[in-house]
């Protein structure tokens, strides 16, 4: 998958978010171009190739979900500077609302992440791994030593 197949499938996720906080086209384009340069980052790519680079197919489905958290970040910090506004009365206008949802749907974004063995975010990330501890268990030579080991077993 290229950076323009990428795009469009961002632009199509989010068209009716982008529509309706009233994102300009500078922003949008902007978002897009975080999600895409931050998802391949993460991926390994360096910067040489980030224009260039097609995401085997291999890689696609942490590739979407990468995209699809990064264009969230970026949207959560556009909308993070709305607030809400209360006029004299009853008259109010709960701009932040859209922040509120749009942060939902990058805790799950990133929970998604994280899922596919891709630690982003603010949740730090715990890696499995194997620690040999055979050379701390003495050689019995039948198995492990009668419960409870006193010392005087022979060995």
């Amino acid at each position: 998958m290229n950076r323009t197949a990428a795009t469009a499938i961002l632009t199509t996720e989010y068209a009716e978010l982008v529509t309706e906080v009233k994102f300009t086209t500078q922003q949008t384009s902007d978002a897009y171009t975080f999600a895409v340069d931050m998802s391949l980052r993460q991926l390994g790519y360096t910067e040489d190739v980030l224009a260039t680079t097609d995401v085997p197919q291999s890689q696609i489905t942490v590739y979407l979900a990468l995209l699809n958290y990064y264009a969230l970040r970026r949207f959560s910090r556009l909308l993070s500077i709305r607030f809400d506004v209360q006029i004299a009365g009853s008259l109010q206008a709960l701009r932040s609302q859209a922040f509120k949802q749009v942060q939902q749907l990058l805790e799950e974004a990133e929970a998604e992440c994280a899922n596919l063995g891709y630690a982003v975010g603010s949740k730090s990330g715990l890696q499995m791994g194997r620690v040999p501890l055979d050379y701390l268990e003495p050689d019995f030579p039948y198995g492990l030593p009668p419960f409870p080991y006193s010392g005087n077993e022979v060995m």
